[in-house]
């Protein structure tokens, strides 16, 4: 009976008898010609008193639970220099980077104040010289940022730079990130370039995208 629902509608169905070893399950004390009716109701209120109560029990199990499990327990990173480069979609990549703590203690020691994101694309993979490349500036307190992607490369690589008294050497370096093979329609669509639209990518915006990131990431753009 432990999986059966107790309501008044199946407590009528039963009899006298079963509603007694019921009463016995929950140590309810049945008196002698005991009336069916105050039987019923002595079972229904114990019943919903232990709901209630593994209700509540469960409740507390999961809260324990979710608070074992908090992000705040977890670590912000596990003590590597490291950076990585991921692609969002066609046009975007996100970058993300982590200093270990001897790492940054002996950049404090050296008194380094500038980092930098260095964004190289090859043409072939096995390139050791990048095509070009450009650099990002970012802060000690960052540890990710998105970039545009320069238009028509095939194969890209970040490194985690620091600048000491005009030197720059590599912290860190990613995989080499190889962009999946798309539409030669967007790839070789630029700013200014009206003959690479078609109707349908006219009517979907990608023209005014196109000039919203010319205008704010030039840099990016071969």
């Amino acid at each position: 009976m432990e999986n059966v629902q107790i309501n008044r509608a199946y407590l009528e169905t039963l009899s006298f008898s079963d509603l007694q070893k019921l009463a016995d399950d929950y140590s309810i004390d049945v008196p002698e010609n005991f009336n069916r009716g105050f039987l019923i109701g002595e079972i229904l209120e114990v019943a919903e008193e232990s709901y209630k109560k593994n209700l509540e029990l469960d409740m507390n199990i999961t809260e324990e639970e979710e608070e074992s499990c908090d992000d705040s327990e977890m670590p912000r990173s596990y003590n590597s220099t490291e950076v990585e480069i991921i692609l969002r979609n066609p046009a975007w990549a996100y970058i993300y980077w982590n200093i270990s703590d001897s790492d940054r203690d002996s950049l404090e020691k050296a008194f380094v104040s500038e980092l930098r994101i260095r964004v190289s694309s090859f043409s072939e993979k096995s390139q050791v010289k990048p095509d070009e490349f450009f650099d990002i500036q970012i802060s000690k307190q960052d540890n990710g940022q998105y970039f545009l992607l320069p238009a028509g490369k095939k194969f890209f690589c970040v490194d985690l730079l620091f600048c000491l008294d005009g030197i720059i050497d590599i912290l860190a370096s990613s995989e080499v990130l190889e962009m999946p093979t798309g539409s030669s329609r967007l790839v070789d669509v630029h700013p200014g370039k009206e003959e690479g639209l078609s109707p349908i990518m006219e009517l979907s915006g990608m023209k005014e995208l196109l000039l919203q990131h010319y205008k704010n990431h030039r840099e990016s753009f071969s």
